[in-house]
């Protein structure tokens, strides 16, 4: 629940973050009407999101009062009814080549035997995600174009003109990207220093999870209600955290995901000069080999809507292994007792202490 965005929004906000954008819980508004006028006010485009909406689903960019109302009444008539956020949308990020981008960082919460602080680690690596369109800023004709506002792989693995990066190192190519090749294009290319930023990042990290302390307190007291003492003694959870830089190079954080995707593959569409019957062949002959590989095997699965193949993805290799390598190692040395605290669980893994 820490991590629902209306919960979030509610923490950040009471703790005065100066690196979330301003918000609205349509659960706490009187009205679309008032929550308009108090939105509108610096004339910013608005981004209306559910509150435990995944993957993109649900959101809506606005810049009239009948079109936040829609979006607000579309929610609460879906299939499964949500309440919404509601948040100034950053109309001047950092551009890659023309194009928005967010980057996923990595968090560790962690508590251990005989101990009620909770310990917080950020991995010093990240997963940018880029848009597959040309940034535009928000305008009526262009509000509709996910591929141009949202940078989440779910929708951008659909477009023809999503780029596969081979490259970890290669920080100005591809809609997935490390965060520290991006951290030494930028350098290059827009002079800003990485150090600079890692520290702006740490504080953003730290400031979020300062704010969310209160409810994963109380969740785990909840917890311990449930349980034998025994069992929440230690606990620990990988959290990620969207972030954007604007033009100026500040954070900005868009939300906190509870469960991370830690999957490592991507999907490719096949030889687009594939006949129908070339392709019936192919799945045929597939369908009849053994031992073959799920790497490179042609699919039809709903990852993709035209026939492709998963493969191993070498950015998602990059940076999620030794995000998980490290999380291990540190929960399996402060389960044993280490000694020197956080700072010597933390070494010689992607992780430090915030």
């Amino acid at each position: 629940n820490s991590c629902e965005k209306d919960v979030l929004a509610r923490a950040l906000q009471s703790a005065e973050a100066g690196f979330w954008p301003r918000s609205w819980c349509t659960v706490d508004a009187c009205s679309a009407e008032e929550l308009w006028c108090e939105a509108r006010a610096t004339g910013q485009a608005l981004i209306v999101k559910p509150t435990t909406g995944t993957h993109g689903k649900g959101i809506s960019l606005v810049r009239t009062r009948d079109d936040l109302e829609t979006a607000i009444e579309k929610l609460g008539a879906a299939e499964r009814p949500q309440e919404a956020i509601v948040q100034e949308y950053v109309e001047r990020p950092l551009l890659l080549g023309g194009h928005k981008w967010d980057a996923r960082l990595y968090a560790l919460l962690l508590r251990v035997p005989d101990s009620s602080e909770l310990h917080c680690l950020m991995a010093e690596e990240g997963l940018v995600r880029v848009c597959v369109d040309r940034y535009e800023q928000p305008e009526p004709r262009n509000l509709h174009r996910a591929t141009m506002h949202l940078s989440n792989y779910s929708i951008s693995r659909l477009s023809e003109k999503y780029v596969h990066c081979e490259d970890p190192d290669d920080g100005g190519q591809g809609c997935k990207r490390a965060l520290s090749a991006v951290l030494r294009h930028l350098q290059q290319h827009e002079g800003l220093g990485p150090e600079e930023l890692w520290r702006s990042l740490h504080a953003l990290v730290r400031g979020t999870l300062d704010a969310m302390a209160l409810s994963v307190e109380a969740a785990l007291e909840a917890l311990a209600k449930d349980c034998s003492n025994a069992e929440t003694k230690g606990c620990f959870h990988l959290v990620g955290l969207d972030v954007l830089l604007d033009e100026a190079g500040k954070p900005w954080l868009l939300e906190v995901n509870a469960n991370p995707s830690l999957s490592l593959e991507e999907v490719r569409p096949l030889e687009t000069n594939l006949s129908v019957a070339d392709t019936h062949r192919l799945f045929a002959e597939v369908s009849s080999m053994k031992g073959f590989s799920r790497w490179g095997r042609p699919c039809r699965c709903a990852k993709l809507a035209r026939p492709h193949a998963h493969y191993r993805c070498p950015v998602d290799s990059a940076v999620k292994l030794p995000v998980v390598e490290g999380a291990l190692t540190i929960i399996r040395r402060a389960a044993e007792g280490g000694a020197g605290g956080v700072a010597a669980w933390a070494e010689g893994t992607i992780f430090k202490p915030v």
